[in-house]
């Protein structure tokens, strides 16, 4: 499994994208990713950040409820400051 997976609902409607950060100074984050929720063909509808645990968890969790992974997005970076709040 890649470290930023794209995770698809097994009935196809959610698609849950997991996408390093790159902070405002240029590096890319190793501590920070984020999280991106998209329904039934929405562009998005939710977009957080998450800090290394709880991406595993809620990546485990999407998982144990019987998401599939359909990506890799790990050389897609996202600029954002986590220390600002939600984009």
């Amino acid at each position: 499994m890649p470290d930023f997976p794209t995770l698809q609902s097994a009935d196809g409607t959610m698609l849950v994208g997991y996408y390093p950060v790159q902070t405002p100074y240029g590096d890319i984050s190793t501590e920070w990713c984020l999280q991106v929720l998209s329904w039934k063909g929405v562009d998005q509808i939710s977009k957080k950040f998450l800090n290394r645990v709880e991406k595993t968890l809620a990546i485990r969790e999407r998982l144990a409820l019987g998401y599939v992974e359909t990506g890799d997005n790990s050389d897609l970076p996202q600029l954002g400051n986590p220390f600002y709040g939600a984009c």
